[in-house]
């Protein structure tokens, strides 16, 4: 059983909460009880304390790859697992959007409740607002409990409650009663038995007023625990034990204001069972229930651990927002469509950049990306307000007409403003999906840059988005590849892709599906059909989506990526010609290819040879480059490996042979041009202060694919160092300064 306890703040929520769990810890049942109040005070009782770490305080100053569920998870009484979320200090920031940021932080840390027999979420009910609503989502609780007084605003706060779980009923009801904690008000019982019967629900139990609540909390434990023989203790046993045995629950009804008004306010009668003086309870208790057997549910909770971006995983400064780098990967999927949850400046932002980079692909290669020159996207205009009030209806306007379109599947995904008031989209997708056909939406989390930066919404795209729509039942057969981990905005990704098809189509090999550039929703379903996989590159986003994809669907991956250069083009044809039985085809192509390098390497070397080279990369491949230049003569007098928000690892065969300095900063590559006085400077970007002192030529983030792709680089160098350090015109800029 999942329930949550709702009620309103200082009402005695926590308290009951509290020694609910520790009833059922006494009848035998395995609990996990889960505070969800940003006072971090539900599980003090239960501890004996408080909580060590809450969720929010560990997730702030703890890395995502070191997070462990152990290190936020306490045992209590009666071996209560004991989580609390935590919240903002007093006055600062939105202790509703760190109950979302909890509940996704335990989801990330594989929490499985069904290793538990009762889960108890503990949560504040003044305001139901999109964080202190995720309990009553389908996913969480499966039964409410609404803890109330006799007191107006506890009336009101309850029948508040009730209007956010009617907001989240769909075609079950989840409402198990009310439990009435008495103040010792006159016609307190009468006045909570005509709301009850107006909302139509029954009052599951009345807990008196007791001195005992004060000395067991003053003495740090629950009441169950401190006067386990009390009558108010069986009390609380019986009232756990008729939650687990009960079946019956309620469509939440809520009274509108002026009702509840005039229902609350008008009543007369003492409350049954309460002593206004504090004093003991005057309830007959039932005899103590017999433990609890229930069915072990336990199962393997072991924690898998998420799929992050190079920025998230090292908590660096994110770069760009998650929202556009999924719709740079949704709308690669041609017969899809996207569906974008937030303003339209969001949505027209993202857009232009993808149609931007479509442009420039189109001008300098002739290629077309209809994903990018006219992306699909559905928007649901969300203005102030759908963002005060919400926008879930809109959002299941425009899946339902997505799902109406010609599309063949439909994703959707979040802007900031979504994610900030909790918006539950996968019950707007849900709503949207009933009666609707069995055509796949896919919800891809972004929530802007909340989920993180731009990498880390291309992977959640291609984790959620693209591998939701992968059929895991389907069987390699024939000789067929898939590429993976492309770079959709690289100008010259489709370029790439036809050299790298022809060198395939040379030993008879086919592509199967790109995952994901330029696809189709049937070519991702077909994704296993490929006997072998091919990384685009083998970079920090490459090796997170080829983790996925092995865990997920345990498929074969080539060691070696989209060759660059001679040596990784002649290791990659071999191997996956090995794979396929076609050796001798793959020699004969290198053999050729071999004897056009050699010529073209021969006649640049009258050029380069003995000059001096330096190269400054945030790539963290360039072995390509470092061979051409050998190959043709050049004196390779420093490289250096910057920084690089999209990778870590480096890896070369020239760390021997070549100063090859990583952890490089720009402030050693401008001592070392001073220093080293090399010929020519490689690096991505031109750096300043460098007129006069050295060429330069500008090194490709994304280089091309093939053979030939190092010495078409020194080319370009030939011509660059052919020409005179400072054009003559130069010289007479002092005439015009």
């Amino acid at each position: 059983m999942k329930i949550a306890i709702y009620g309103k703040g200082g009402i005695g929520k926590s308290t009951l909460a509290a020694n609910l769990s520790a009833a059922w810890a006494v009848l035998g049942l395995r609990v996990l009880h889960l505070g969800c109040d940003p006072k971090s005070d539900s599980t003090r009782l239960l501890l004996g304390r408080r909580a060590a770490a809450t969720v929010l305080d560990y997730v702030r100053r703890t890395t995502p790859e070191q997070r462990a569920l152990t290190d936020i998870m306490a045992t209590g009484f009666g071996d209560v697992h004991c989580i609390e979320a935590g919240g903002p200090k007093p006055g600062v920031g939105c202790a509703g959007r760190g109950i979302l940021t909890t509940f996704a932080v335990l989801d990330e840390l594989a929490l499985d409740p069904a290793a538990y027999d009762v889960v108890v979420y503990d949560v504040l009910g003044d305001v139901v607002c999109g964080g202190f609503a995720v309990p009553l989502r389908r996913e969480f609780a499966d039964d409410i409990c609404l803890v109330t007084s006799g007191e107006f605003m506890s009336l009101y706060a309850a029948n508040n409650i009730l209007r956010g779980v009617k907001n989240y009923e769909s075609d079950r009801p989840r409402v198990r009663g009310i439990l009435l904690n008495c103040r010792g008000l006159e016609g307190e019982a009468q006045r909570v038995a005509r709301f009850a019967d107006a909302v139509g629900l029954p009052v599951l139990s009345t807990i008196p007023r007791s001195t005992l609540f004060r000395e067991a909390e003053a003495a740090d434990q629950t009441l169950v625990s401190f006067a386990a023989e009390s009558d108010l203790a069986r009390i609380f046993l019986s009232l756990a034990r008729l939650l687990i045995d009960g079946r019956e629950r309620f469509f939440a009804a809520p009274l509108d204001d002026e009702d509840l008004e005039a229902l609350a306010l008008d009543a007369k009668a003492d409350c049954v069972g309460s002593s206004p003086d504090g004093g003991s309870a005057q309830a007959t208790p039932a005899a103590v229930p017999a433990p609890i057997r229930l069915p072990d549910l336990r199962g393997d909770t072991r924690p898998q651990p998420p799929y992050l971006s190079k920025s998230v995983s090292f908590q660096e400064p994110i770069h760009g927002c998650a929202f556009a780098g999924a719709l740079n990967i949704t709308t690669q999927v041609r017969d899809a469509v996207t569906v974008v949850h937030g303003p339209t400046s969001c949505a027209h932002i993202a857009a232009t950049a993808l149609v931007s980079s479509g442009v420039r692909m189109l001008r300098r290669h002739r290629v077309t990306s209809p994903g990018q020159l006219s992306p699909a996207l559905h928007l649901s205009v969300m203005d102030d307000h759908g963002t005060i009030y919400g926008a879930g209806e809109t959002l299941t306007t425009r899946i339902r007409e997505a799902l109406d379109s010609p599309a063949r599947a439909v994703f959707v995904t979040t802007t900031c403003p979504s994610g900030i008031i909790g918006e539950d989209v996968a019950l707007a997708v849900a709503r949207a999906r009933a009666g609707n056909g069995s055509k796949p939406v896919a919800v891809v989390t972004t929530d802007g840059n909340l989920a993180g930066d731009y990498m880390q919404g291309v992977i959640n795209a291609c984790v959620e988005g693209a591998g939701a729509l992968i059929d895991a039942s389907r069987r390699p057969s024939g000789r067929r590849v898939n590429i993976v981990a492309e770079k959709n905005i690289a100008g010259n990704t489709e370029p790439n892709f036809r050299t790298a098809a022809r060198l395939l189509e040379g030993i008879d090999v086919q592509v199967n599906c790109r995952f994901v550039y330029d696809t189709t929703v049937e070519a991702l379903r077909e994704f296993k059909s490929a006997a072998l996989n091919l990384l685009a590159y083998d970079d920090h986003y490459g090796r997170e989506l080829r983790r996925f994809l092995q865990e997920r669907f345990d498929v074969r991956f080539a060691r070696t990526p989209l060759p660059v250069g001679a040596s990784e083009t002649c290791r990659w044809l071999r191997e996956i010609a090995a794979f396929f039985g076609s050796e001798e085809r793959a020699g004969t192509e290198l053999q050729r290819l071999q004897a056009r390098y050699d010529a073209e390497a021969a006649r640049l070397r009258e050029i380069l040879n003995g000059k001096r080279l330096m190269v400054v990369s945030f790539s963290h491949s360039i072995d390509w480059l470092l061979e051409a230049a050998l190959d043709t003569g050049m004196t390779v007098v420093r490289a250096g490996i910057l920084d690089y928000t999209q990778d870590s690892v480096i890896k070369t065969r020239f760390a021997g042979k070549i100063d090859f300095r990583t952890g490089y900063t720009p402030q050693q590559r401008d001592a070392d041009i001073a220093r080293l006085e090399p010929h020519l400077v490689l690096s991505n970007y031109a750096p300043a202060g460098l007129r006069d002192r050295a060429h330069h030529d500008t090194l490709p983030l994304c280089p091309d694919v093939g053979y030939m792709s190092g010495l078409a680089l020194a080319r370009r160098w030939a011509a660059i160092l052919r020409g005179p350090l400072r054009e003559g015109w130069q010289y007479d800029r002092p005439l015009f300064s």
